[in-house]
């Protein structure tokens, strides 16, 4: 026991040097690498998209779908459609519209009002994508449930998980921008939220288990694209301040 102690400190020991030895070029690394991030989560959602969608249009995620659907409608009780039923209703055209005009104003309230065009930019960008995506794809929805009525729509992209994707994910951010020191949080709880609306959409039978994932995936890349050009806006005019 003694002589695992003593290797233990002795190896803690020599970690700890070699990162302070390295501290500088460990610090420029890292600080590269949040600099990457963006672009790459923007390229990873985007192939995410592509690959699914790819597939979905071969027809080869019909098994998948179906096992998902009717594994996740195995918790069907009163209590979880009235749970489920509410996070698809945080995820509806009324809602989304209710949320991004109030925390829309609350940012032109604050003198944030880049911030304010990028979120109603973004929700007006996922709309009219999906919109688009779906006519490009014009897949059938689920039928599998009975007791779920089926929409007249299309199901390929998810609208809830896309929109709630990329407008909580804009609220987060912007919750952030306004108070740095719980960004983090802000950004758990929203992506907490938008997971759980999506799940909502297959246990209710309305879409697939790919219509969610592209739907959070489309979601991703237009938020990063409206970050992107807020983080712009927001160098460029630190830059014509000086």
């Amino acid at each position: 026991m003694r002589v695992a102690f003593l290797l233990a400190v002795l190896l803690a020991a020599g970690l700890l040097g070699l990162v302070e030895r390295y501290r500088r070029p460990l610090a420029w690394w890292l600080g590269k690498g949040q600099r990457l991030l963006r672009p790459a989560l923007s390229l990873l959602s985007l192939g995410i998209f592509a690959k699914i969608a790819s597939e979905v249009h071969e027809e080869e995620t019909t098994a998948l779908d179906r096992a998902v659907s009717l594994a996740v409608h195995r918790l069907d009780s009163p209590a979880v459609d009235a749970i489920m039923r509410l996070f698809t209703a945080l995820g509806s055209f009324p809602v989304i519209a209710a949320v991004v005009a109030l925390v829309a104003l609350w940012r032109i309230r604050r003198s944030d009002k880049r911030g304010a065009v990028m979120l109603v930019a973004v929700a007006i960008a996922t709309e009219l994508l999906n919109l688009v995506l779906k006519e490009a794809f014009q897949r059938a929805r689920p039928s599998l449930f009975t007791e779920v009525a089926t929409l007249h729509s299309y199901s390929f992209p998810s609208g809830h998980a896309m929109a709630s994707a990329a407008v909580y994910g804009g609220v987060a951010v912007l919750m952030g921008r306004a108070d740095p020191a719980h960004a983090r949080r802000y950004h758990l709880g929203a992506a907490v939220l938008v997971l759980l609306i999506g799940m909502s959409r297959v246990y209710l039978g309305v879409h697939w288990f790919t219509d969610v994932l592209a739907g959070f995936a489309a979601g991703l890349f237009v938020l990063i694209a409206g970050t992107n050009v807020l983080r712009a806006l927001d160098r460029t005019g630190e830059a014509g301040s000086k």
